[in-house]
């Protein structure tokens, strides 16, 4: 390894930081994701240099390019709060976040599918929100805790109930969402993954409509998805055909569809 070495690793950690560039707008960047490819000893100095960042890679990917992930010490976190300012906001959030990764891979072999494009929008997401409360709530009275809260994850069914007391939309004097409604929160959400390389804007219907990326499956897959899915499936929230959540009745183990987003229903704004 010389100097020349060092400089090309530093350079793919460069295009790395750029989530939004993939290696197939760079001629140099998918030069040097192809030498990943045969190259261990560069390899293992491009991973040298991310831990001199306090950073791990995560993928070096053909199609997402250097896909890095954070340590607890690195000074690249990103965390809610750095695109939620207000902090009553963000428990909600980071259900979108969760909701919208479980929506784009509801079932596990999407995650492990190259060629799977999830899509989503933002009325699904805050439908699968809803219902997987109501689930929630349900267990919380069967299991007859204290205050309804199940003792195994207290933490997680506050953060649900407070998501089910906001407004889903709520309209101002030039009929656009506040910008504290449940939906808006979500566009926000879904802006700031498609602003950083997760997901593509696709449409305007429902609120919305964003398909998933290379970089954004790697990231489920690697860092939250199985747990991720195995809790959602675990509250039978199942999505359809139309990409549409459901969750199963109780008392007759039949799906229930969600009511119909009206054509009056005014949808918020970023």
């Amino acid at each position: 390894m010389n100097f020349d070495d060092a400089a090309a690793a530093n350079k793919l950690l460069a295009f790395g930081f750029q989530s939004a560039l993939t290696p197939s707008r760079s001629v140099e960047y998918q030069g040097l994701v192809k030498r990943c490819r045969t190259d261990p000893e560069f390899v293992q100095l491009v991973h040298a240099v991310a831990r001199g960042f306090e950073l791990t890679i995560i993928a070096i990917d053909n199609r997402a390019g250097l896909v890095l992930g954070t340590t607890a010490d690195t000074q690249f976190a990103v965390k809610v709060g750095d695109h939620i300012s207000k902090t009553a906001d963000r428990p909600i959030a980071a259900l979108a976040h969760l909701a919208i990764a479980a929506l784009a891979f509801y079932r596990p072999e999407d995650l492990d599918d190259d060629v799977h494009v999830g899509r989503v929008t933002i009325h699904h997401v805050d439908v699968m929100v809803e219902q997987a409360a109501k689930q929630l709530n349900r267990r919380a009275v069967e299991v007859g805790a204290d205050e309804g809260v199940p003792v195994d994850n207290p933490n997680l069914l506050q953060l649900w109930r407070y998501y089910q007391r906001r407004n889903q939309v709520s309209a101002t004097g030039d009929d656009r969402a506040l910008a504290t409604s449940r939906r808006a929160i979500i566009k926000r959400v879904a802006e700031y993954l498609a602003d950083n390389g997760m997901l593509r804007r696709a449409g305007n219907e429902n609120g919305g409509t964003y398909n998933t990326t290379a970089r954004y499956q790697i990231q489920v897959r690697e860092l939250a998805g199985q747990q991720m899915l195995g809790q959602l499936a675990e509250l039978g929230v199942t999505v359809g055909a139309d990409g549409n959540p459901t969750a199963a009745d109780p008392d007759t183990d039949e799906s229930v569809p969600p009511a119909p987003l009206s054509e009056n229903v005014i949808e918020p704004g970023v």
